[in-house]
């Protein structure tokens, strides 16, 4: 390690807290087609799904800490920080459903925080500081992050960047510290845990010269059983909610894991092919230029890796944190949408590391040799590479800019997936409003029988589509709208029956026309139900009662 702090390298905090205010400032100049839009897709999970955080009482922060309570049941993870942050944020600014400006103005605000924290780090491990901030300023903008910053919900990504990061810098000189954040960016996110893959790395690599301090090796084993704690409620929280379970076959979800890491390595260095709501479909054969891209990209890197580890090169714990942080994404769990463009908030800052440590001993020589001898004297190789970092730069946040227009409302954001992925669920929505509108039910019904092949399990986001309301007196959409909810109810039936769950599995069961077990779904609801629940449930009740007397099925 080159050195213990960003000052270090030339970096002084006047230059820090100038360069954290440009980044921020940055941040939300590139933002700011998004700031004043309203809440989208899983932001509904969180602030109409989770009412423990609209109010900062005992009781919604005990069950939010719970790692068995409703919350991770709606949300499908175990991420008490995550919701905690955002019951300050409500307590601060009011809700995002009234007011999303400031909860957008957070986001971006923590986006520039961790480009220059990255930045920060590479410095502290021997880059130079100009490319260490040219390297922050990457990863400010790059394309690919446009879905972290600008959704709000995608708070906890930025916050578990942050904590993660800061264990990392904290480390060596403060490892009670580093050994705290690191569990509150557990408790953010899972995608904190690939900071542990590259600080035993650089730990195991660092040079123990007199005055150093001594491995933090302890420390590491005691971030090590922490990560061991948050799994086993994480995995069940992912297994019981979150998983898909309509998976391929182990062939064919190989080659497309393999694909895949294709359109991560081309959206990595050029920004294109980003998305919302990514759906590729699987390859047909074996030549289908993604998996040779894939296949070359994965077994390059790999290659590169254990190559730096045996070199003991410190470009080995960037990419440790870039495989580590890619693995849990690499659909060994199958993914309902199995790509994002946020899987790459944690993957970025290690290739973007391991490049510029291996420049820097090349850079520095450049730097040298221009303070020495003047800018005309420098290798012309480093001016060319630091121009076309500028122009990518430039070019890349034009990018950026456009892509937070897209998440400037719901309509927007389905529309960029159903233009760039036509065959997955989006589109097959969006195509069936359409025939439906056009008169087609039959080809309305096909499209969403389409949708639920590529994974949509939810009847209820069809049947209270005003769009699709035609829909419900064709036979086949009826038919097919039951076996969904049947399919559901045997799912929700296998989790702990929360509220939220129990509400649910009582309007389903009405919808099928079963008065007595909705019935006994809703009076357990009620009796495990928290004060806070109780008005929804009388709501619900009403509704129910008046369903019932009408004698027609109401809808999930």
């Amino acid at each position: 390690m080159a050195g213990s702090t960003a000052a270090s390298s030339g970096l002084d905090w006047r230059s820090a807290l100038a360069a954290l205010l440009a980044a921020a400032g940055l941040s939300l100049m590139l933002l700011e087609p998004s700031l004043d839009g309203p809440i989208v897709s899983d932001d509904l999970l969180v602030f109409a799904g989770v009412p423990e955080v609209n109010a900062l009482t005992p009781e919604n922060v005990r069950a939010v800490l719970d790692p068995r309570g409703e919350p991770v049941q709606t949300t499908a993870n175990w991420a008490p920080v995550h919701l905690l942050a955002h019951m300050l944020a409500i307590q601060a600014f009011g809700s995002p459903l009234e007011n999303p400006r400031p909860h957008h103005v957070l986001n971006g605000l923590l986006h520039g925080a961790n480009a220059v924290l990255l930045a920060a780090l590479l410095a502290a491990y021997g880059v130079p500081w100009i490319a260490a901030l040219l390297g922050g300023l990457l990863f400010l903008v790059h394309p690919a992050n446009v879905e972290t910053a600008a959704w709000i919900f995608q708070l906890k990504t930025l916050l578990a960047f942050s904590f993660g990061f800061g264990a990392l810098f904290a480390l060596r000189s403060r490892p009670a510290l580093a050994t705290l954040l690191f569990a509150l960016a557990l408790l953010c996110k899972p995608s904190a845990s690939a900071v542990l893959a590259g600080a035993i790395v650089f730990e195991a690599q660092r040079r123990l010269t007199p005055g150093e301090p001594r491995r933090r090796t302890p420390w590491l084993f005691a971030w090590g059983a922490l990560l061991l704690l948050y799994a086993l409620p994480e995995l069940v929280a992912f297994l019981n909610v979150g998983e898909f379970r309509q998976e391929l076959a182990p062939g064919p979800r190989a080659l497309q894991a393999l694909a895949i890491a294709g359109r991560y390595v081309v959206l990595t260095l050029t920004g294109a092919g980003v998305s919302t709501f990514h759906q590729p479909l699987p390859p047909d054969s074996l030549l289908d230029p993604w998996l040779a891209l894939g296949f070359v990209t994965l077994l390059g890197l790999g290659f590169l890796g254990v190559r730096a580890l045996l070199r003991g090169h410190a470009a080995a714990g960037w990419l440790g944190i870039a495989a580590a942080a890619y693995l849990p994404v690499a659909q060994v769990f199958p993914f309902r949408y199995p790509m994002a463009d946020r899987y790459l908030y944690f993957v970025l800052p290690g290739l973007i590391g391991a490049a510029a440590v291996t420049l820097a001993p090349w850079l520095r020589s450049a730097l040298a040799a221009a303070e020495g001898r003047g800018l005309r004297a420098a290798p012309r190789a480093p001016l060319a590479l630091g121009l076309a970092a500028a122009v990518l730069v430039a070019a890349w946040s034009v990018r950026f800019y456009e892509r937070a227009g897209v998440w400037a409302s719901p309509e927007r954001v389905e529309a960029d997936a159903a233009r760039n992925y036509p065959d997955g669920i989006p589109g097959q929505v969006t195509l069936a409003r359409r025939l439906v509108a056009q008169g087609d039910l039959d080809g309305a019904v096909d499209a969403v029988d389409r949708a639920r092949a590529r994974g949509h399990t939810n009847p209820a986001a069809f049947i209270q589509d005003p769009s699709l309301q035609p829909l419900l007196q064709h036979p086949r959409y009826l038919a097919l709208m039951q076996d969904m909810t049947e399919k559901w109810l045997e799912r929700a039936r296998q989790v702990p029956p929360t509220v939220g769950v129990l509400m649910g599995i009582a309007q389903a069961e009405l919808f099928l026309g079963r008065v007595e077990p909705a019935l006994a779904a809703m009076v357990r609801a009620e009796e495990i139900a928290s004060p806070e629940q109780r008005e929804a449930l009388q709501k619900m009740r009403t509704d129910f009662e008046r369903a019932v007397r009408s004698a027609g099925p109401a809808t999930p």
